[in-house]
């Protein structure tokens, strides 16, 4: 293998800045839609189970298309298939800009996952090879800056956009920034041959991992309105099963399979990637369902909801560098529990959320998620990483962002259907209620209301109906406000399953003689 001339030393950071524009724009748009998804279901007429497509699909996609990409990078080399990764991307993101119904934009957010899932674990194999083992910590720490804060900022650019301009330009942003992007990578990454002819494409692990993964996300997505028990729900997962015991079966019994699963007898990778799905599950999840309930029912526009998300990103960009350096010096276990802990707490703070939230009990969670974010991703890629040796660092980078996705549909699926069962099991819990006319609660409920409507000038024979209507109308409300509490301490339950395998997470012990090697093309 090639090293870089000692004259490049700082080559590795021109490297660093490109992955992170590649990287930022990729994850980006993974929530930067979220706020523009009511004024899409508008425009296209569609259902909120039709409109969560445009996200699970990129999401799927996403995930699918990350473990071809070292076999790609062993035909083409790294830089010839970021810069083809990154080029996908940009063409997906126009033809997202034109799409003319719900059907078009799910398909072609399809095209620009798939450009997107190639680019992630591409990039992070480049940052690892350029950067030696002491120095990966720093450098995730920085990466993370881009990376993570991506979906904090999504939602406030793409509520400005939406708000400003129109729900289409939030993928027409993605041209410029991909141009640049592109003409980097260009000039900076440098290009140097892999030794040796690629191994063969493991079709059969590929292909049953894309069916698993599709089967289980269509099944969670669509339980609740198919209905669990129904022919269709129970063949989705059936054929989930199935394709996972063969992608199993694959990946122990072929020489090459497309995902090494023996890397996970590794501990430090192991524990990793335990904490990496979990959070993934929570973050992404919760990053789905808030800017619902900002926009559905406390009818804020894009931007304000933007705003209230924006302190997240902040505190993210100001700890990620932080913890990459703390990982380095005392080892990942420290940063990653309090990381774990800071982020189930500011999902749990979100269990007194009501319609009169105002924006400072909005505001202090973000923060603290933010934080915990900040202390959990640097120390868990390099973690990861610096436990597997230099010849599988492609394969793991690629791994880790499979998993962070796979986490991240789960999530949205799984939070999104707990969001539903849980608002139609408050519905009639509030039902039952006022059905019990000798309730003291449905008095003073009613009460209230009909002295509402009196003092705004309702006839008193119109009030005793109106009042009716009105008070169905806050049961509704009051049902889909405990369901997103629910949602929220859900998510945060999830989270703490993190807790263990990061106290368990081990330093690893690096080889003081170890140096960068070079970036293949």
């Amino acid at each position: 293998m090639n090293t870089l001339p000692r004259q490049d030393k700082n080559h590795k950071w021109g490297v660093l800045v490109v992955i992170i524009l590649g990287s930022f724009m990729a994850i980006l748009d993974n929530t930067i839609v979220n706020v523009a998804l009511p004024k899409i279901m508008a425009n296209f007429g569609a259902t909120v189970d039709q409109i969560e497509w445009v996200i699970t699909g990129y999401m799927i996609a996403f995930a699918i298309s990350m473990p071809a990409t070292s076999w790609l990078r062993e035909v083409f080399g790294l830089k010839k298939v970021f810069i083809a990764s990154l080029a996908l991307f940009c063409f997906g993101s126009a033809l997202c800009g034109m799409a003319w119904g719900k059907d078009s934009l799910i398909a072609f957010r399809v095209i620009q996952a798939i450009g997107g899932g190639a680019m992630m674990p591409t990039g992070l194999t480049l940052v690892s090879e350029v950067f030696p083992p002491q120095e990966r910590g720093m450098a995730m720490g920085i990466w993370s800056i881009g990376a993570m804060v991506a979906p904090a900022i999504g939602p406030f650019l793409g509520g400005y956009l939406v708000d400003e301009v129109s729900w289409r330009s939030i993928f027409y942003i993605n041209l410029p920034v991909g141009a640049v992007a592109i003409l980097a990578a260009l000039l900076i990454l440098t290009p140097s041959r892999l030794p040796g002819l690629a191994r063969r494409f493991d079709l059969v692990g590929f292909t049953s991992f894309s069916v698993f993964l599709a089967a289980l996300l269509i099944a969670l997505a669509q339980g609740q309105r198919e209905g669990w028990g129904s022919d269709y729900i129970l063949s989705c997962f059936s054929i989930s099963l199935l394709s996972l015991g063969t992608f199993i079966a694959s990946g122990f019994l072929l020489k090459d399979p497309i995902i090494d699963l023996r890397l996970f007898a590794n501990h430090n990778f192991l524990m990793a990637n335990i904490i990496n799905f979990v959070r993934a599950i929570a973050i992404f999840g919760s990053m789905f369902l808030l800017p619902l309930f900002l926009q559905n029912l406390l009818n804020y526009t894009a931007l304000r909801t933007g705003i209230i998300l924006a302190p997240m990103a902040i505190s993210v960009a100001i700890v990620s560098p932080f913890s990459g350096l703390i990982s380095d010096r005392i080892g990942p276990r420290v940063p990653l529990f309090l990381g774990t802990v800071l982020l189930a707490f500011s999902l749990y703070l979100y269990k007194d959320i009501s319609l009169n939230s105002d924006y400072w009990f909005l505001f202090w969670p973000q923060v603290i998620r933010g934080a915990g974010l900040g202390l959990i991703n640097a120390p868990l890629m390099s973690a990861a990483i610096n436990a597997v040796r230099r010849e599988q660092m492609a394969v793991a980078s690629g791994l880790i962002t499979v998993i962070m996705q796979v986490g991240g549909a789960f999530g949205v699926a799984l939070l999104g259907t707990t969001l539903q069962r849980r608002e139609f099991f408050h519905y009639a819990h509030y039902l039952q209620q006022i059905n019990n006319a000798f309730s003291p609660f449905v008095y003073r409920a009613q009460s209230a209301m009909q002295e509402l409507l009196l003092r705004a000038g309702h006839a008193p024979a119109e009030v005793v109906a109106k009042g009716k209507s009105l008070l169905a109308l806050w049961v509704q409300r009051q049902a889909a406000v405990s369901a997103f509490e629910d949602a929220f301490v859900f998510s945060a339950l999830l989270i703490t399953i993190g807790i263990i395998p990061a106290l368990l997470i081990r330093k690893a012990t690096l080889p003081a003689q170890v140096r960068p090697i070079g970036v293949p093309e």
